[in-house]
């Protein structure tokens, strides 16, 4: 099969999801792909949107067409997690290939026992465990919460719950949670509940346009000043950044990339990138670009379970047990200095597999789209 696909034209679907708060997610995941997928590699790409990724059937539907009509050989793209089991079941039934990425808000699907399907993921869920266990390791003892309506119905909490429980060094202090109608004093409102609730740390997850309110507020009641403030990557986005200069200085984030990174492969990414679409890339361009050395390790010899890649997130290999991607994450601390944030890498976690303890095919938590897609 591979020699067949090597000679002719491949074509590859794309399913590409809606976002009002990051409008551009779609096309920066196809920049990154065709980084990596290009005609004169012989590969064609197809293209089918999927709404807000909250409808198997109009996933499944989009599916259908790219494989029935355009004749793609694989199917890649963004999906959420609502409905993933009946896509999963789907694509197991028409024994077709998806390699797909989400962005880990919830607990991972176990995938071990799909045939032809993988998942490339930011992970976000694992990374707040592991920010949980470094909690516990550097005597952190007591960690408010702080997050919007929207950001709270995913797994975060839960993640971070599951390490506290798991280990006995770290606990909840709190959790403050702004409303999906934010009052007209929620900066003083916060700033009171940090004060009643004594915390050695305060983790805050927020996104798009409450990413924006949250950082209103910090501006506002500069609780961050006293308190150690940790995020995830989107809470402090470039966006953001740009926006409120200084509100974030010391800030730590988790994250498994950014567009700093000091490794020879990010850079030469980041300057391709660059040259090739007069930007910066986005965490959605990485995620594109992997996705494409993925598909084309896939029509080299179909055992993505043995593979490991090297791109703009360093080492990425693909777990044998649940088949979706594993790689490094860092520890960075936000610092302004001449009117500009510079990030520095505190600590780096290695590797850390998959557990399939915390893996699961039941529809669970979260609200009814694909996180970010709202």
């Amino acid at each position: 099969m591979g020699s067949f696909f090597t000679k002719k034209m491949k074509k590859i679907g794309v399913l590409l999801p809606q976002s009002k708060s990051f409008p551009k997610m779609g096309k920066e995941f196809l920049n990154g792909l065709r980084m990596t997928l290009s005609k004169e590699a012989n590969f064609e790409i197809k293209i089918e949107g999927i709404g807000l990724a909250n409808n198997p059937e109009d996933v499944m539907n989009s599916i259908q067409k790219l494989i029935n009509q355009e004749e793609v050989s694989l199917t890649t793209g963004i999906l959420g997690h609502q409905g993933l089991n009946e896509i999963h079941n789907f694509m197991d039934g028409i024994d077709e290939p998806l390699i797909y990425a989400d962005f880990g808000s919830i607990a991972p699907a176990d995938l071990s026992d799909r045939k032809n399907i993988w998942c490339n993921s930011l992970n976000l869920c694992q990374s707040t465990g592991m920010l949980a266990k470094y909690f516990g390791d550097n005597s952190i003892k007591n960690v408010a919460i702080s997050t919007s309506y929207y950001d709270s119905g995913y797994g975060f909490v839960q993640a971070m719950e599951n390490e506290f429980q798991s280990t006995q060094q770290s606990q909840f202090s709190g959790h403050f949670i702004t409303p999906l109608h934010p009052r007209e004093n929620e900066a003083s409102l916060m700033q009171e509940f940090i004060s009643t609730h004594p915390s050695d740390a305060v983790f805050a997850f927020h996104n798009g346009v409450y990413a924006k309110e949250h950082a209103s507020y910090l501006k506002e009641n500069k609780i961050n000043k006293n308190i150690p403030l940790y995020t995830l990557p989107f809470s402090v986005d470039e966006r953001v950044l740009e926006e409120y200069p200084e509100v974030f200085n010391e800030t730590r984030c988790i994250t498994s990339w950014f567009a700093e990174l000091d490794t020879p492969e990010n850079k030469i990414f980041v300057t391709d990138y660059k040259n090739r679409y007069g930007s910066l890339p986005s965490v959605f361009a990485v995620l594109g670009y992997e996705n494409g050395i993925l598909i084309k390790n896939y029509f080299e010899d179909q055992a993505l379970s043995s593979q490991t890649l090297i791109g703009p997130r360093g080492s990425v290999s693909v777990s044998a047990d649940l088949k979706r991607t594993e790689y490094s994450f860092y520890l960075v601390q936000l610092i302004y200095q001449n009117d500009r944030y510079e990030q520095q890498v505190i600590e780096k976690f290695e590797i850390e597999k998959n557990s399939k303890s915390i893996s699961s095919t039941v529809e669970v938590g979260g609200w009814h789209n694909a996180y970010l897609c709202h």
